[in-house]
C-alpha cells in the first residue's frame, strides 16, 4: 500500500477525531470551522477544475459568498436561537450573491453568461450542500445554542457523518479489490465495481452499528459517550432508524463519489488537487461526506417535524 496514502489517511483520521471531540465536548463552533474550511478548499478546487473546460467562475465572488453567507448564518443562529434561523439567513445571503453575480456579469465586458453559470454552480456545489451539513450542528432545543442543549439527532448526525462515509470507502475498497467482478458505472468511474458498492453498504451499516453500540453503552452505564442518546423513546425505533441511516447514508456517500467522478471526467482531471498526498484534494476526500450529510440533515429534519 502507498506509504503516503497511509500517512495522509492517519492525519485525516486524527483531524476527524479532533473535530468530533471538540464539537461534542467543547463548543459547536469547531464543527462550523471545519465545514467552512472544507467550503473554502472546495471553492478553490472547483474554480480550478471548471476553468479547465468551461467559462471560469468569478473566484472573488465565490470567496465573498462563502464568508458572507456563513456569517449571515452564524449571526441569525446566535441571535434568534431557533433551528431554522441560520439556514434561512444563509439562503437569503446566497440569493443576494446570485443577484450580485448576475449584475456583475451583465454589466461587465470581461464576463459572459458562462462565467455567471460557473460561479453560481459553485455556490450550490459544494457550498450550499456543505451548509446543510453544518446545520445538523444546530439541532438543539428551541431557543438555545450550546452542546448542553443538543438534541440526540445532532450528536448522532455528526458522528455518522464521519463514520459512515469513511467505513463505506474502506469496505468498498477492500471488498471490491478482493472480489472484483462487474463494473458499477464504467463510463464515470472505471475502477468501481458492484461488489465494492455492496461492500460499501456493509461498511455503512457497520458505522451505524458502532454508533448504536456506543448509545447502548452510554445508556447501560450512565456515561457520556460523545453525547449520544437514543433517537426515540424505545430501542426498536432507535435501532431501525440507525440501520436506515447507515444503509442509506452509504448509498448517498457512493452517489456523492460518483458525482465528483463525473465532474472530474468532464473537465479532464484525475484529482481536484494534490493537497492530500495519496488522497487527492479536499473534494476528493469529502465528496461522499457532502451528500451523506445532506441526507442526514433531511432525515433528521423530518424526524423532528414528525
Amino acid at each position: 500500500m502507498n506509504k503516503k496514502r497511509v500517512v495522509t489517511g492517519i492525519f485525516i483520521a486524527i483531524v476527524y477525531v479532533a473535530v468530533l471531540l471538540l464539537s461534542v465536548y467543547v463548543h459547536p463552533i469547531f464543527f462550523d470551522l471545519f465545514i467552512i474550511l472544507l467550503a473554502l478548499g472546495g471553492v478553490y478546487e472547483m474554480n480550478k477544475a471548471i476553468s479547465k473546460a468551461y467559462s471560469p467562475p468569478i473566484f472573488v465572488i465565490n470567496l465573498v459568498e462563502v464568508w458572507l453567507s456563513f456569517a449571515a448564518f452564524w449571526c441569525a443562529q446566535y441571535y434568534f436561537k431557533t433551528r431554522s434561523a441560520g439556514i434561512i439567513a444563509y439562503f437569503i445571503a446566497l440569493a443576494v450573491m446570485v443577484v450580485v453575480t448576475l449584475i456583475v456579469t451583465g454589466c461587465s465586458k470581461k464576463y459572459v453568461k458562462g462565467n455567471a453559470v460557473s460561479t453560481i454552480g459553485i455556490m450550490l456545489y459544494p457550498c450550499a450542500l456543505l451548509m446543510l451539513c453544518m446545520d445538523i450542528n444546530y439541532y438543539m432545543m428551541s431557543g438555545s445554542v450550546g452542546i448542553e442543549y443538543s438534541l440526540p439527532h445532532r450528536n448522532i448526525g455528526i458522528m455518522l457523518m464521519f463514520l459512515v462515509p469513511a467505513l463505506t470507502d474502506v469496505f468498498a475498497y477492500q471488498v471490491g479489490s478482493a472480489i472484483k467482478g462487474k463494473k458499477l458505472c464504467p463510463s464515470i468511474s472505471p475502477n468501481k465495481t458492484i461488489s465494492g458498492a455492496v461492500g460499501g453498504l456493509f461498511g455503512g451499516l457497520f458505522g451505524a452499528g458502532s454508533v448504536l453500540l456506543l448509545i447502548y453503552l452510554a445508556s447501560r452505564f450512565g456515561v457520556n459517550l460523545f453525547g449520544l442518546q437514543m433517537l426515540t423513546s424505545g430501542w426498536t425505533g432507535t435501532i431501525v432508524n440507525l440501520l436506515m441511516l447507515g444503509l442509506f447514508g452509504s448509498v448517498f456517500d457512493q452517489i456523492g463519489d460518483l458525482v465528483a467522478s463525473f465532474i472530474k471526467r468532464r473537465v479532464g482531471i484525475k484529482d481536484f488537487s494534490n493537497l492530500l498526498p495519496g488522497h487527492g484534494g479536499v473534494l476528493d476526500r469529502v465528496d461522499g461526506f457532502i451528500l451523506c450529510g445532506v441526507f442526514y440533515y433531511m432525515y433528521f429534519a423530518i424526524m423532528i417535524l414528525i
